[in-house]
């Protein structure tokens, strides 16, 4: 199967590349095993002469030496049956003294192509320039930020010290928005709160480098005695004060302790490392299935590596649910070894069996020859140079006999050349609007035989989109309640140029893609026009996706756009007059909501703006409550469908209001929402997450415009819990059906999150699309929740909500539980649950 997420292009020179990537004349394999200080050991192997030793290039920067593998290889010699002397243990500082590995690029290469060895090169650390400061102390809180300035996705780790002393840790990842005007991201604020009550001078420490990075500035902290005259109101007071801490401080530790996505390789190694502990825990589990259904894993193969294919087999056979069977279909591959170590595996285990094709049909035949061997309930799809976690079918098993559903899939990651575990995909919840866009399901891919069979298995004819063709297939047939996201990593994907997705022709899978979405959408009645994305290809650095364009219902919906605004007449200047101007729409009106105007200049512009016939100015008297000034507009409004619009909101191109009516449109859908953009192009809002910044936050601040994200949600439409209001269609009897917004609990901050949860709990859909693109300068009438009044307000508002939706705010299922919400959304991620 193939992947659809971005991918690097395959290199073009035959130096690079690992041993999958070999010429027919000498095929080589090879691998580096370990690496223990200076000390490097593994295998180097010619196919065509197992016999004849294999010379290396052994690099250490612009250095070199060639050596000659002799000594014994456990691995291969297992392989082929019999003693092959191919396999090294050199140690670096003999050839290369005084070395040190962790500043110096190792490769080791076969000598006589240039073919890197698996896992045969290391890269030392790129240069880091860390700046930060400190904004203020106020008694023991510390505000302030930290860049690495060579890397801004870095999220900085600071130590914080008072008289030499180290008295606080924390990660500087929260959003300062101010920082925009130095740095092309925002992402680099702390807050911490001082574990000492004294002290004089404050530096900053970059704990990865141990370097000061700021001070030293002069504090003054003084434990103070609290006499007070009434001894139990001061201890209440003290314990309020305890727990507003506690509060506060509490997500800044989450955050502070979350690894950032970027840092995966040592969080899979802290969480999913195969320990023997974890395997005596998977043991007990499998113990205790009361149910246990037999999977079947098929496995097409043709020519992959060698130890490749024994690394996948491998993985089914270590598994630590038991009751599988392994369906190998091999497609004429042209090495005998290939074919060799099948049948010993085969021979070794009565659960693995195979088939041997004369003739080369192509992966989707051979997936179906493999899948012709099964006899279990569920098939699971394994590619031949891919492996399965311990716990893949474990898991599996258990989430059935949760809750059986027809069709399951799992997060998933990559393994690097050189070992690593890389590239995580953790994936939303099932979406069939980001399924027609892309692929996104992948692996780990468990159906039920008998819907397999029913379908036709894979069909021949679109290798390279089949996977994707075939999970579109399974949706027509079974519907998205049919399928399931199971989020834990289960599947690991190795990096093989040699395989379909490493040397695919990207013209010719942009091709097959538009084909397979084209036609799932006429099998399902969809007049979508559907092309491949190349724009959106090359922009991202090879994102496989689609670009689905809906048609206008005909006639068009009439569409009120209501802005409300007080005064702020340069802002309303500029949003109107940018609707006029860059809106194709058939058919709108703009209904300028005028609350109590103050500014004398406001209401002559006001109705300077109504000479336009596509605009109309009403009034709304009384206090600040954007939820019933949206609401008592909607009564004066003329169209069927309602988009509400913040006065600081400026449209960019003609088509973005075409684009979210062809969307609310479709059946089922209640509400959508567009991507705005900060006025310097980078994201304000890509959708909200339920449980980010406490309660609600929005998806991808700080992300370049044309930036793909996380498995590329930023620049495809989909599903979401809530869009915000700040640019939110919906239509009339959708708005009138479940009661518009609450303006009782919820005047100011959390209604648009509570009106798009009230259309879900309606059964209707709320989307996104990136393809409707506005600026937003957010909060430049209102301000910013920074008084105590206002804070007040808010925590009112999220309790209010809280109260009503519950666990559903804590549990967003288009945000994968991997990533912490307490903090940059995307960025950081957290102990994943067993």
């Amino acid at each position: 199967m193939t992947n659809a997420f971005p991918t690097s292009s395959p290199p073009t020179d035959t130096t690079t590349g690992d041993l999958g990537r070999r010429s027919a004349a000498e095929p080589f394999y090879g691998r580096l095993e370990g690496r223990d200080g200076t000390r490097l050991f593994g295998w180097a192997l010619s196919v065509a002469a197992p016999d004849t030793p294999v010379p290396l290039v052994l690099s250490a920067g612009p250095a070199s030496v060639t050596i000659v593998p002799d000594r014994d290889s456990g691995v291969l010699s297992h392989l082929l049956g019999r003693p092959v002397r191919c396999g090294f243990d050199i140690d670096l500082a003999l050839f290369f003294p005084g070395i040190d590995p962790s500043r110096t690029a190792i490769a080791v290469r076969v000598a006589a192509t240039g073919h890197l060895l698996e896992n045969g090169s290391s890269i030392p650390e790129a240069p880091r320039t860390v700046v930060a400061n400190v904004d203020g102390v106020e008694g023991p809180r510390v505000v302030g930020w930290a860049v690495n300035t060579q890397d801004e996705q870095e999220a900085v780790d600071i130590d914080v010290l008072v008289d030499d002393a180290v008295v606080a840790g924390v990660s500087a990842n929260r959003q300062r928005r101010d920082l925009l005007a130095r740095f092309s991201t925002c992402d680099h604020g702390f807050e911490v709160l001082l574990s000492v009550r004294s002290g004089r001078v404050l530096h900053l420490r970059d704990r990865r480098s141990g370097e000061i990075v700021f001070g030293p500035l002069a504090i003054t902290l003084d434990q103070q005695d609290g006499g007070r005259n009434d001894p139990l109101a001061g201890r209440l007071e003290e314990l309020a004060g305890i727990l507003e801490d506690i509060r506060a401080e509490m997500p800044r530790r989450r955050a502070a302790a979350a690894r950032s996505v970027a840092d995966y390789a040592a969080y899979f190694d802290e969480h999913y490392a195969d320990t023997a502990t974890r395997r005596l825990r998977l043991s007990a589990r499998a113990a205790g299935l009361d149910r246990r259904p037999l999977f079947s894993v098929v496995m097409p193969v043709c020519d992959p590596p060698l130890w490749m294919l024994a690394e996948a087999i491998e993985s089914v056979r270590a598994q630590a649910y038991g009751h599988w069977e392994l369906c190998i279909a091999d497609d004429a591959s042209r090495d005998d070894a290939v074919r060799l170590l099948i049948r010993q595996e085969a021979a070794r285990d009565p659960r693995i069996r195979a088939v041997f094709s004369g003739t080369r049909g192509g992966v989707s035949a051979n997936t179906n020859r493999a899948l012709s061997l099964a006899s279990g309930d569920h098939v699971a799809f394994l590619d031949h140079d891919d492996r399965l976690a311990p716990d893949a079918l474990l898991v599996m098993a258990e989430e059935l006999a949760r809750a059986p559903v027809p069709v399951l899939y799992s997060d998933e990651d990559r393994i690097a050349p050189d070992g690593r575990h890389v590239a995580p995909a953790f994936k939303p919840g099932f979406d069939p609007e980001l399924l027609s866009s892309l692929n996104y399901v992948c692996h780990l891919l468990v159906a039920e035989r008998r819907l397999l069979l029913e379908i036709g298995g894979l069909r021949e004819g679109y290798e390279g989109v089949q996977d994707h063709d075939l999970v579109l297939r399974l949706l027509e047939r079974v519907g998205a309640a049919g399928i399931r996201h199971v989020p834990r990593i289960l599947y690991h994907w190795r990096i093989n140029p040699a395989s379909l997705s490493g040397n695919g022709d990207p013209a010719a899978l942009l091709a097959g893609l538009e084909r397979v979405v084209a036609e799932h959408h006429g099998r399902i009645g969809s007049r979508a026009a559907v092309t491949a994305d190349r724009e959106t290809h090359a922009r991202s650095g090879g994102l496989f996706s689609a670009r689905i364009r809906y048609p206008l219902p005909a006639p068009a919906p009439k569409v009120s756009i209501v802005v409300p605004t007080k005064d702020a007449v340069d802002l309303v200047r500029d949003c109107v007059s940018s609707l006029l101007a860059k809106t194709d729409y058939p058919d709108y009106e703009i209904v300028l909501v005028d609350h109590d105007s103050a500014d004398p200049r406001s209401r002559p512009f006001f109705d300077s703006l109504a000479r336009d016939p596509r605009v109309r100015v009403v009034d709304f008297h009384g206090p600040f409550n954007w939820a019933a000034i949206n609401n008592a507009a909607v009564g004066a409004c003329r169209g069927d469908a309602l988009c509400f619009l913040n006065n600081d909101v400026v449209a960019i191109a003609p088509g973005w209001l075409a684009e979210m009516v062809s969307l609310l449109a479709r059946p089922g859908v209640g509400a959508v929402g567009a991507k705005l953009l900060y006025p310097n192009g980078t994201v304000q809002h890509a959708g909200i997450v339920l449980g980010a910044e406490g309660i609600a936050g929005h998806a991808f601040v700080g992300l370049g415009a044309d930036e793909p994200g996380h498995l590329g949600q930023a620049v495809l439409p989909r599903t979401v819990s809530a869009v915000t209001g700040a640019c939110l269609l919906t239509s009339r009897a959708a708005f009138d059906a479940v009661g518009g917004f609450d303006m009782v609990n919820l005047p100011v901050a959390y209604a648009d999150v509570d009106y798009c949860l009230k259309l879900q709990h309606a059964g209707l859909r709320v989307l996104w699309t990136p393809h409707a693109r506005l600026y937003h300068l957010e909060t430049q009438t209102r301000g910013t929740d920074d008084t105590p009044e206002k804070m007040e307000r808010l925590a009112g508002e999220a309790h209010r909500l809280r109260a009503r939706w519950g666990d559903q705010l804590r549990d967003d299922s288009f945000y994968n539980p991997h990533f912490e919400p307490c903090g940059p959304t995307y960025r950081l991620l957290r102990p994943p649950s067993e």
